[in-house]
């Protein structure tokens, strides 16, 4: 963290966000501090292999002996490659400090032991004369964590804060009774405020204003541990171009280390994904078979649509099934955006159905679009399961659409009416619901379409889904950046696993 004037957290606020198409470095990436988690963590360890092996796959050997060193080895290497790839592919990544949950073992003893010490220390320095012995364990802590904020640019102020912090001198003064505890405090927070980012100031202003020992202290190492975690966001926020750059290679690396460590346990790294791919072979190879194409030399099932059907499966995404081992870094994201595309289809699907039911006192009025858009969000909220809401997403609609009516001058909708409107929306939630089919089969062919094809021309927004043009746009662009970044990583093993089941296919079609 720099001092004030200088790069401090505050000023890169508005630092590069760009999109990931690039390599990564370990460059001091080790497994983040036990202190410190990722505010947004969306891994998954891969679970243990089934039984069962694919046909197309030889069974695995049997297992050999590991050591735990080896072990450790391999999920080291895993952890940093998943922490570089979180820094690069999300922008808004950062390190939260990990706090016990509230009312857990963990929390309640933590909190004794620290009422116990603080206690303990009010009641030596409370003495006559006070005893400061404790108070120079906590002044060694506080000169450790300002040096560890200090940038190699700050030879003075090391310099300084070595000198003033002298721990030798200050336990001579202590035993002495020269020592002014409020004289050191001072010098701390001084030191603090001019370390500290622009957003800490008011901290800083009351730490200022507190004259007595012991909270004093307290909330000195609560802004301490605040500034320390400004200092690590800090630094990646300087480490993410780089990474971004370098982040492919060094992803690839990570995972070939990996897949090298899973071979020599006998186990096969890519199994899933394998499975994964054959599944959007057989699928592309069925739909040819049912349109009387066949698998000829003009095949449209190349190794671009089974890549290309398989990341639409993504969408789609069935939880019992599981996640290929190129994927788990980013599960979390692929899952959000299933949900997200499930979502969309199903509220363009109940504006479709509104205007359809309602009819022409309606039609045209873009106002009632993008009223009933914000107030179904609203009602929808972080529900994932649109069928526990949806009598209350209808129980709006009708709501907005009578008060659009009386705007309009219209009447609002009769019994009957409102009662049958309220039964359409209802039915959209159904899976099989005409209406959603053919919403979700638009926004399906939009994405599949934004992938398969280079585009020199704006997307036309699918049609029923132009109020939602804001929404589709944001996650069509988080989906490609995902997929771009995957096919970049990954697309070595694809294409060996994607020509091996063609090969094999070609073996077994009739001369």
């Amino acid at each position: 963290m720099a001092e004030k004037g200088e790069n401090s957290p505050e000023t890169l606020n508005n630092s590069i966000d760009a999109e990931v198409n690039s390599d990564g470095d370990e460059n001091g990436l080790n497994s983040s501090n036990s202190e410190i988690d990722s505010k947004k963590r969306r891994t998954q360890t891969p679970s243990p292999h089934p039984t069962g092996v694919p046909g197309f796959m030889a069974a695995a050997s049997p297992p050999k002996f590991v050591s735990f060193e080896q072990l450790m080895e391999a999920a080291n290497g895993v952890r940093n490659m998943t922490l570089a790839h979180e820094i690069v592919v999300d922008g808004d990544f950062k390190l939260d400090t990990r706090k016990p949950q509230k009312d857990s073992v963990h929390s309640q003893v933590q909190e004794v032991v620290h009422k116990a010490f603080w206690d303990l220390l009010r009641e030596e320095i409370s003495q006559d004369p006070p005893e400061f012995k404790r108070s120079l364990v906590l002044i060694e802590e506080i000169k450790e964590v300002l040096l560890s904020l200090l940038l190699p640019q700050h030879v003075r102020l090391r310099a300084q804060v070595n000198e003033v912090l002298d721990l030798e001198l200050i336990e001579q003064k202590m035993e002495n009774e020269a020592f002014d505890i409020h004289y050191y405090a001072e010098y701390v927070i001084g030191i603090m405020g001019r370390l500290c980012a622009p957003l800490r100031d008011d901290q800083i202003a009351k730490l200022k204003e507190q004259k007595e020992i012991v909270p004093l202290f307290k909330e000195i190492f609560e802004v301490l541990d605040l500034m320390k975690m400004d200092m690590a966001n800090f630094t990646i926020q300087q480490m993410r171009p780089y990474l971004q750059q370098q982040s492919v290679e060094y992803e690839r690396n990570k995972f070939q280390e990996f897949l090298k460590t899973q071979d020599e346990h006998g186990t096969d790294g890519l199994q899933f994904t394998k499975v994964w791919l054959k599944r959007s072979f057989e699928q592309l190879l069925a739909e040819e078979e049912s349109s009387g194409e066949g698998a000829t030399v003009g095949s449209k099932v190349t190794p671009a649509s089974i890549m290309n059907e398989a990341y639409m499966e993504l969408l789609q995404w069935n939880d019992d099934q599981m996640f290929p081992e190129t994927l788990l870094m980013d599960q979390g994201r692929f899952l959000e955006l299933r949900d997200k595309t499930r979502q969309l289809t199903l509220m363009a699907s109940v504006l479709l159905v509104t205007y359809s039911t309602v009819g022409a006192p309606i039609a045209g009025i873009q106002d009632l679009k993008t009223t009933l858009k914000s107030n179904i969000l609203t009602v929808i909220a972080a529900e994932k399961d649109f069928k526990k809401v949806i009598v209350n997403v209808a129980d709006q609609v009708k709501k907005d659409v009578n008060e659009c009516l009386v705007k309009h001058g219209f009447s609002q909708l009769d019994g009957e009416k409102e009662k049958f409107l309220i039964g359409q929306i209802s039915d959209v939630a159904a899976e099989d619901h005409a209406v959603t089919t053919v919403m979700h089969k638009r926004i399906c062919s939009f994405i599949k379409g934004s992938i398969t094809s280079r585009h020199t021309e704006p997307l036309k927004v699918p049609a029923g889904y132009s109020a939602f043009q804001t929404e589709l746009s944001q996650m069509l662009g988080r989906f490609l950046r995902l997929v771009s970044h995957n096919r970049s990583v990954f697309g070595m093993h694809y294409a060996n696993i994607i020509g091996s089941l063609i090969r094999k296919q070609q073996d077994l079609s009739p001369r």
